[in-house]
């Protein structure tokens, strides 16, 4: 993570502060909410209001729940920092009556109004005006809903994009009624590096997705920003956004649709049939029929937790690298009368076939060196992962203070003292430890690096050899191995091994005066403790 954010504007100064939302509906993708936008920022400026934020959420049907919208997620990070949320008209909110209530709940709770650049709702007259106008929304909604279900059916059979951003790798063209898939060379170039890197070279999912951030390259939320022309907000390329895009069909060219039952998700989406059963083609594929199956066969052998545990499991498999090809150290299994002899080997460096000269080392000591040199250097550290806002907390927030008020209520109906008083009483006290956490939460507007609970050390013991290998590949592990020079000893060299770690994320993106101030004052503790 190499962005910096400006910390966001505390609420309480003199300048009233407001967050302006606009949403563009699929039936209108043609459309540019410029001129609403331009609006709401002549209406703050009239009353004086400081524009903190503009939020926008492109083909997003306004009966979709408020945590779908990406833009309104950012509308509900801001809640508790902003004194008003402005959108031109009442309907760009929301088209559904649940979903408006739940905004309206949202910002009760932060003490923030709903206004309209259009007059309609103002400062003075919110309160009472929203909930019949919210009505009427509901019933246009109702109206067009089912000429919406009949055309979609119809775009679908005949291979139409049915609005949204298209998949990665592709960008939509055509007329509003014929729009279709095509190439985006850059992204498309991005996918078929990374399956020829993991079906040929033995890559790894989080080596790969390391590796395009420092090379700059976009995720696929950022790129289509960057490509419509919109502020980037920092994202970052994960293993699982990796594995997302390339194991979709939709690197096929097909229409992809939630399987039933199941949520929507790259790993469960199916593709769209036509009236013969084939795939439904929307565009020309990325990825052709023998390279998808391979990619899907490696991720899917790589999976943890979505099929049968895997025996043999390697530490450092894509952490321990060949010095003399650079490729990948697989580990030999090999174990007799109860005793390990397992060994990690270059592929390149056996038989007649081999490029350069064998290298061999063995893999019970030269996992425990890895290992001790990592929790040497990392063990102490608190283990941090980055968490996004989403707006669920200002969600939650609204709720947990509902059932609050709720049980107040009842608690001020019981016996004192009684069964029935205490458990009420229980109750609150949860839900007011729930309600700080939530108001912490609420306080971020912007992604940041949280603690994870416990240390590097503490994680290392807790999780399988999966999970330990994962934890070296986040904190940037390289194990370099040297062949064995021609008549030394067979034992165990040390020399022979380089290890070098890139440290962890949250450490990379700050000071490095600060970082080594950290660790001299860690070096100094160990020594204590020693």
């Amino acid at each position: 993570m190499h962005v910096h954010f400006r910390a966001p504007r505390e609420r309480g100064g003199s300048v009233p502060t407001v967050v302006i939302y606009d949403r563009l509906s699929r039936l209108f993708a043609e459309e540019a909410p410029d001129h609403r936008i331009a609006a709401c920022k002549a209406y703050a400026a009239q009353r004086g209001w400081e524009v903190v934020h503009v939020a926008t959420d492109a083909n997003v049907s306004g009966a979709s729940a408020l945590e779908d919208r990406p833009g309104m997620r950012e509308v509900l990070a801001w809640l508790p920092r902003a004194d008003y949320v402005l959108a031109a008209k009442l309907d760009r909110f929301a088209r559904s009556v649940l979903e408006f209530q739940r905004l309206l709940r949202a910002a009760q709770s932060t003490r923030t109004t709903i206004v309209t650049a259009d007059g309609v709702v103002s400062p003075e007259n919110a309160s009472i005006i929203v909930n019949v106008l919210a009505a009427f929304a509901e019933y246009e909604r109702d109206m067009i809903k089912a000429r919406i279900t009949a055309s979609k059916e119809h775009f679908r059979q005949r291979g139409n994009h049915l609005g949204g951003i298209a998949p990665y790798g592709y960008s939509v063209a055509g007329p509003v009624n014929d729009k279709r898939w095509v190439v985006d060379e850059t992204a498309a170039a991005v996918l078929r590096e990374a399956a020829d890197r993991l079906t040929n070279h033995g890559g790894s999912l989080t080596a790969l997705a390391r590796e395009l951030n420092e090379r700059g390259v976009l995720p696929p939320a950022e790129h289509a920003r960057q490509r419509d022309g919109r502020k980037l907000r920092g994202q970052v390329w994960h293993s699982t956004t990796l594995r997302d895009v390339l194991y979709t069909p939709a690197v096929r060219g097909w229409l992809v649709q939630a399987t039933p039952g199941t949520r929507r998700s790259a790993l469960t989406n199916q593709p769209v049939l036509d009236a013969t059963g084939n795939p439904v083609s929307v565009g020309p594929a990325i990825l052709d029929a023998e390279t998808w199956s391979a990619v899907r066969a490696v991720i899917d052998g790589k999976a943890v937790g979505r099929g049968v545990q895997r025996e043999g499991k390697a530490l450092l498999l894509h952490v321990a690298r060949c010095a003399e090809c650079e490729g990948p150290m697989y580990r030999q299994r090999r174990e007799v009368r109860g005793v390990d002899y397992s060994t990690y080997v270059c592929r390149n460096g056996i038989g007649k076939r081999g490029t350069h000269r064998p290298n061999v080392v063995t893999a019970r000591y030269l996992e425990e060196m890895v290992t001790a040199d990592f929790l040497e250097r990392f063990g102490a550290f608190a283990l941090m992962r980055w968490q996004e806002p989403d707006g669920s907390a200002v969600l939650q927030l609204s709720e947990v203070a509902g059932q609050l008020d709720n049980l107040a209520g009842n608690l001020a109906n019981l016996p004192a003292g009684g069964r029935a008083a205490q458990r009420v009483t229980a109750q609150i006290t949860a839900l007011e430890a729930r309600l700080e956490e939530l108001e912490a939460e609420a306080a971020h507007a912007v992604g940041r690096w949280v603690d994870a609970g416990g240390t590097v050390a503490d994680a290392w013991r807790q999780r399988d050899t999966d999970g330990q290998r994962s934890l070296l590949g986040d904190l940037g592990a390289l194990v370099v191995v040297r062949p064995t020079t021609p008549g030394a000893p067979k034992r165990f060299d040390r020399e022979r091994i380089d290890v070098t770690f890139e440290g962890p994320a949250w450490v990379r993106d700050r000071d490095p005066q600060e970082v080594r101030l950290e660790e001299i004052e860690l070096e100094e503790f160990l020594a204590d403790q020693g």
